[in-house]
């Protein structure tokens, strides 16, 4: 079975980071989360996280240049471990777009590059981000749903189950934050969308407005895997 290189597009609470997660656990891919990246440099108080939650909390996209450095201070971490990784969160342009894709084609040629763009109504992504909440550790940063009969809900009343930490609202998760950050995400999608099909690269579509296990099982479904 190959090594796959799976690039997510979609807004802010298209339920990437929660289908990540699964196929971290089904598939022991790695999941490079920008946004986890972004908020560990904010928790931890250095100047980059300070510069960070400045430009987020604007409902601004974080620069591509800070996006590009982090992303290959981690697949230098983790580059002799990997079966698959998922890039959630970025590219959120055309220029992460190409660096990652000529990351791929130097690091990783054995890889197969998949792109899977998540469809969802602006409704349900307020209702979901209204009702998201995540581990407040930075180590861990799982996330979960406060929706009743969600499979995201926690076991416990905000409690992660995974270490047992508080579970928190992000700062950055309001409707108002949101509402900016859907205006700037859909700015560059269309660019990125022409990018790959300019490049051959098919772009597979799920409807993430579907509940997070049937998304993950599409996306299994049509990633032959």
């Amino acid at each position: 079975m190959s090594k796959k290189a799976v690039i997510f597009l979609g807004p802010p609470g298209a339920g990437k980071g929660s289908v990540s997660v699964l196929c971290q656990e089904k598939f022991n891919w790695k999941h490079l989360s920008t946004g986890n990246v972004c908020r560990e440099h904010i928790s931890n108080k250095t100047d980059l996280g300070q510069e960070i939650a400045s430009i987020i909390a604007q409902g601004k996209l974080v620069p591509d240049q800070i996006i590009m450095q982090m992303i290959e201070m981690w697949i230098v971490t983790h580059q002799y471990s990997l079966d698959g990784i998922i890039f959630d969160g970025t590219p959120r342009t055309v220029e992460q777009s190409a660096f990652i894709d000529k990351m791929l084609n130097v690091q990783f040629k054995e890889f197969e590059t998949l792109v899977i763009k998540f469809e969802v109504s602006e409704d349900v992504l307020i209702h979901r981000i209204e009702s998201r909440v995540v581990c407040g550790n930075k180590d861990c940063q799982r996330v979960y749903s406060l929706q009743t009969g969600n499979p995201l809900q926690s076991k416990q009343l905000m409690k992660c189950d995974v270490c047992d930490h508080n579970l928190v609202h992000r700062p950055d998760d309001s409707v108002e934050t949101l509402k900016k950050r859907l205006a700037v995400y859909y700015q560059h999608e269309k660019d990125m969308v022409q990018y790959y099909k300019d490049k051959g690269i098919t772009i597979l579509v799920v409807d993430a407005q579907e509940p997070i296990e049937v998304v993950f099982e599409n996306i299994k479904q049509i990633s032959n895997y």
